[in-house]
């Protein structure tokens, strides 16, 4: 089991170089997401889960703070906080090859977000900055209508994320955002056992382009980097409940196994289209196109790259200020050099509700 309390000390310090780093590295070109695990953690959850989670999370963080940036006109903090639902059918739920795809799937998520705008500063004349905070609680539960009896009951997950959020609105409609997420997933059907957690910070810049029509085209590029731990062999052995006198023996025989896994870590940078389209006032329908592309450079991943490709449709229909329904559609594509996360095609369908409250 690990210990965040632990490494307190060390995220605080890669927290502040990180962002450091990432802002000399705008500096000098202006002047010039989950996904594999170890093996004994394969078994466990699908191979892009964390980059997923991770995704999400950047996603409400960055809507949160663009609309405080529209709203807010103080320094007043702002909390809100947001209940979700959704059932999906997933094409591909184990992430295989083509090949060696078993079935198609469900999966229900619900999930309890607690978003904290930290006020809107002016910088200068031309920039503004509206920082906020928020925490996100999300379970899965795999196969509800449990078709496969309880076999995929392996797969269901808890995800606690926490993320900052620092957007700088500029000249030229552009928003410049510096952030940081944090994401511990856990088997809450095994006592809780945390699988790994991730440090990501990032930083991304969007723009909006107006069209003849008068729609707007959203255009989003970003950079992040993420340090990741998980259990050591002797650690996910212990939590697989494996008799003592096994776990010795072969925590003995793969001795180097012995330190925490950090096969996550790795630079990621990808480019987003989205496309929203009113059709009332209720309604909108937005097409989205995402290229991302992950480079790791530790462990047996050290030199892996995966590209994933994902083509979007949701149809969000806002029924008051508080309740909102939306139906989603993605396509996803996976390349990768790797062998141990193979390559795969993915489509995911489904409706989701949520419901939220400003204090």
């Amino acid at each position: 089991m690990l210990l965040f309390i632990k490494n307190t000390r060390m995220l605080r310090s890669l927290f502040f170089f990180c962002y450091l780093l990432c802002w000399l590295n705008v500096v000098g070109q202006e002047s010039s997401n989950t996904s594999n695990k170890s093996d004994s953690q394969e078994s466990v959850l699908p191979s892009d889960f964390f980059a997923g989670a991770l995704a999400d999370a950047t996603s409400i963080s960055e809507e949160s703070s663009k609309q405080r940036l529209i709203d807010v006109k103080s320094t007043t903090l702002s909390p809100a906080l947001a209940f979700g639902s959704s059932f999906k059918y997933i094409n591909n739920p184990e992430k295989n090859s083509l090949l060696s795809r078993k079935r198609d799937g469900s999966a229900l998520d619900v999930s309890l977000t607690f978003t904290m705008g930290l006020g809107e500063y002016g910088l200068s004349d031309f920039a503004v900055t509206a920082p906020s905070f928020m925490f996100m609680k999300m379970r899965t539960y795999n196969d509800p209508n449990k078709d496969f009896g309880r076999e995929m009951e392996a797969y269901d997950v808890a995800v606690q994320i926490a993320g900052l959020s620092i957007p700088f609105v500029l000249p030229y409609d552009f928003t410049a955002t510096l952030g940081h997420t944090y994401v511990v997933p856990s088997q809450f059907r095994n006592a809780d056992n945390i699988l790994s957690y991730s440090n990501t910070p990032n930083f991304n810049i969007a723009r909006p382009i107006a069209l003849p029509n008068g729609d707007v085209l959203a255009i989003t590029t970003g950079v992040s980097y993420t340090f990741s731990e998980g259990d050591s062999l002797e650690e996910s052995l212990k939590s697989a409940g494996l008799p003592v006198s096994l776990i010795n023996s072969i925590a003995t025989v793969e001795a180097n196994s012995a330190s925490p896994y950090n096969l996550q870590n790795g630079f990621s940078h990808s480019v987003g289209l989205s496309y929203p389209k009113p059709l009332n006032e209720k309604l909108t329908v937005t097409p989205s196109l995402n290229y991302s592309k992950m480079h790791y450079d530790k462990g047996s991943n050290d030199g892996r790259k995966d590209t994933t490709y994902v083509a979007g449709l949701t149809a969000a229909y806002k029924v008051n200020d508080w309740m909102n329904v939306t139906g989603l559609a993605n396509y996803t594509i996976k390349k990768t050099n790797g062998n141990l996360s193979p390559e795969f095609k993915d489509f995911v369908g489904g409706i989701s509700v949520g419901f939220s409250h400003s204090f």
